[in-house]
């Protein structure tokens, strides 16, 4: 009784406890789902045989799969969905629009268009090449939005539907530069429907600093995030320097929607779910959101990488096109919530 009576007169305690308790969950699920990714596809490998691939390579078949395909595949499936949980949970509380990601807003084709400008019209294939040009791309796109929503009004809607256009201009345009061109298409044809498959863990050592930049980012203003939610007089008066806390959004969600669509191509509605299922965890507080979010990103981004390993084995499903069809119930639900938009 005593303890009981301590605990209700002392939320905060309680509050803590469960914060501890999700990342203690969090974290064993994210090393569950990476095993799950390095051991499960079109044939089954024992945990032993990939800690042989590392550690004792001899080279045979069975270890170059792992070495070839599951590491990098696993590895990237990490990077991309911390990359997209965070940037959607950025640009959540930036906005405090429920329904802004780097999808919906226009980040994602925005650097997809660039990437299709540096390939099809300028012939560039090497990836740092093509990183600079999706981190620009991205960069516009964010801006661009962010400036059409605020001659609108800056509303939750007004944003939400300048992202969709300035996505279906920019996602048109993409089509057209890759079908104008035969060998774009060829090369663009895997990249566009967000796969892993073929990435070379070589080109971790331009996207690892570049995402891990952007999560510091994010991490960074989350307090601040907080501190916005109550509105820009709000939080200004509060002593939060509205001008850089934006800048320094729009700079980590750039690093990180960029980055992830550079190197797994488009992955749709992530940066959407993620940040919504990590809020019915944790509450309203970005300082949890954002990085539960990541979490939550990297673990149904290497899970849904698997499932499309086995579903049409000996065929694969690029990881893209599974996160269309497990976000269409999730939009279907959160379009029955009452004010969907607003957070």
């Amino acid at each position: 009784m005593t303890s009981l009576a301590r605990t209700r007169r002392d939320p905060s305690r309680s509050s803590a406890g469960r914060v501890a308790l999700v990342v203690v969950l969090a974290a064993v699920a994210l090393v569950v789902a990476a095993g799950i990714g390095l051991t499960v596809g079109t044939k089954l490998v024992g945990i032993d045989s990939v800690i042989d691939a590392i550690v004792r390579f001899d080279g045979s078949d069975l270890q170059l799969v792992v070495r070839e395909s599951r590491i990098p595949r696993t590895v990237f499936g990490l990077l991309v969905g911390l990359s997209l949980g965070a940037a959607g949970a950025v640009m959540q509380g930036l906005t405090r629009n429920a329904l802004a990601d780097p999808g919906i807003l226009g980040v994602n084709a925005g650097a997809s268009v660039a990437v299709a400008v540096a390939v099809a019209a300028l012939g560039i294939h090497d990836f740092p090449a093509l990183m600079a040009a999706a981190l620009t791309g991205a960069l516009v796109a964010t801006i661009g939005v962010v400036l059409l929503g605020s001659a609108g009004g800056g509303s939750p809607v007004t944003l939400v539907l300048a992202g969709v256009a300035l996505a279906a201009v920019l996602g048109g345009l993409t089509t057209a530069l890759v079908l104008l061109n035969p060998h774009a298409f060829l090369q663009m044809r895997s990249w566009e429907s967000g796969a892993l498959a073929g990435r070379d863990l070589s080109i971790l050592t331009v996207a690892g600093p570049t995402i891990a930049v952007g999560l510091v980012l994010a991490f960074a203003i989350t307090r601040s995030l907080d501190v916005l939610a109550l509105g820009d007089d709000t939080a200004a008066a509060l002593g939060v320097r509205i001008g850089p806390l934006r800048t320094g959004a729009v700079a980590s969600v750039t690093l990180l929607a960029g980055t992830a669509t550079a190197v797994a191509g488009p992955v749709a509605f992530l940066g959407l779910a993620a940040p919504h299922i990590a809020r019915g965890i944790v509450g309203s507080s970005q300082k949890a959101i954002v990085p539960l979010a990541a979490v939550i990103g990297a673990i149904v981004v290497v899970l849904g990488d698997v499932v499309g390993r086995v579903v049409i084995a000996p065929q694969e499903v690029p990881v893209g096109i599974v996160m269309a069809f497990v976000a269409a119930p999730f939009l279907i639900w959160i379009g029955r919530r009452r004010n969907p938009v607003q957070l």
